[in-house]
């Protein structure tokens, strides 16, 4: 819930208190016990203490507004707490404006109760003893008891801490992004080859045929003749690749050419995967976000994915085959996620040392190689994420969409 709408809607309760007056010295008393009663109180989501507003038992307020005499900096009521209060409460103090009004807002966060006094404080005919605690139950404070702190760290054994604090975001081609486009539509080396071979072959025999009706026209012609006749233009470097089976296609004989085309396919099935997914397709990667307060420690993540429109991913990085000897490209295959491919789906597989707070993941030390053909333009892809570690609560999932654009 947005804070204005905190300010002018919602009631006092357990985690929302209003405050008429501003914390000034004179009443740091309150300020104490209030903070530490909404930080012991048993809720799960943020609390605040609003300074400014006069709430009535209706739900009715008045925005009286802050002076500036009542501005203190927060570092003031950081060192308070910081000098007379264990362990540190985490909160954040600020000011907004509503109606034309200026309102103190105290958030307090990401708490760890028990909290109590590790000082003593006194103001007044007003103390605060070493121990002494409070907490905020309903719209009332209270002094703690045994069994609010059974409660306490019965809560905090069965918490997770990562409830709601974890996230997933997908990313091409290293940019975090909900949308992609298809694959360049290029012709593959067998195709390329497979063309060049037809044209060539095709050639060869329109020549054959020819020199027979030649060879027939001038039967006088004598045999040996009609050899060196066949000889003229070939080129020393064309008799010897014909003898060798030659390197260019126009230096083969038809025969070799007819097997050539017959098996294009698997000559050039390596050509053909490293077009495809290294120089082609798109590097899919999940970003895995952690917005809470510690690490997640030795994590497996499987990734799931149905291919409804014809989309490929590489079971492995295709090294290019001009290069499958050289150690730098060896290298550059490590890290690949585990890929394998059933009836239709993918099932993507990795680990993870841990995924940190406070910076960007990232699922697979080598991103996945995604080839999306022109015909699923306009489709969504569906990528269903599953992540387990060794101190979550319980197996945390989440849905991507990926839009082809």
């Amino acid at each position: 819930m947005a804070i204005q709408d905190i300010i002018l809607k919602e009631g006092e309760s357990t985690f929302v208190d209003f405050k008429k007056t501003a914390y000034k010295p004179e009443i740091f008393f309150d300020f104490i016990k209030d903070v530490m009663a909404m930080a012991n109180a048993p809720v799960e989501e943020d609390r605040y203490l609003i300074v400014g507003v006069k709430h009535y038992v209706d739900n009715s307020r008045d925005l009286i507004g802050l002076l500036p005499d009542d501005l203190l900096d927060d570092a003031v009521y950081h060192q308070l707490l910081r000098d007379h209060v264990e362990p540190l409460i985490p909160f954040e103090y600020f000011y907004t404006t509503v109606q034309g009004k200026l309102i103190g807002v105290f958030r307090i966060y990401n708490t760890h109760p028990p909290y109590m006094m590790r000082k003593e404080f006194e103001r007044g005919k007003q103390k605060l003893q070493v121990g002494d605690s409070f907490i905020r139950v309903g719209t009332s404070t209270a002094r703690i008891t045994r069994a609010d702190i059974d409660q306490m760290f019965k809560r905090r054994l069965t918490a997770d801490p990562f409830a709601g604090k974890l996230r997933v975001l997908l990313m091409v081609n290293g940019v975090t992004t909900a949308t992609a486009s298809t694959c360049a539509d290029k012709v593959f080396p067998s195709e390329a080859n497979r063309q060049k071979i037809t044209r060539i072959l095709a050639d060869k025999r329109e020549k054959e045929r020819l020199d027979k009706e030649k060879a027939q026209t001038n039967w006088s012609t004598h045999l040996v003749s009609q050899h060196l006749q066949s000889l003229q233009g070939t080129s020393l470097a064309a008799l010897a690749g014909r003898m060798q089976g030659g390197s260019r296609y126009e230096d083969r004989t038809i025969e070799q050419l007819e097997k050539n085309l017959a098996e294009v396919e698997s000559t050039y099935r390596e050509h053909d995967l490293y077009a495809k997914f290294e120089e082609q397709a798109h590097q899919l990667n999940f970003l895995l976000v952690n917005d809470s307060d510690q690490y997640v420690e030795d994590c497996s993540i499987t990734i799931t994915f149905k291919n409804d429109p014809g989309v490929s991913i590489a079971t492995k990085i295709h090294p290019d085959p001009a290069q499958q000897h050289n150690y730098s490209a060896h290298v550059f295959r490590l890290g690949y996620p585990s890929v394998q491919e059933y009836r239709g789906y993918y099932m993507i597989e990795g680990s993870i040392k841990s995924i940190k707070h406070g910076v960007q993941n990232e699922a697979f030390q080598q991103a996945l190689r995604l080839y999306i053909p022109g015909q699923a333009a306009g489709q969504q892809l569906l990528f269903k994420v599953a992540l387990t570690a060794k101190n979550l609560k319980q197996e945390f999932t989440q849905e991507l969409v990926l839009t082809i654009q």
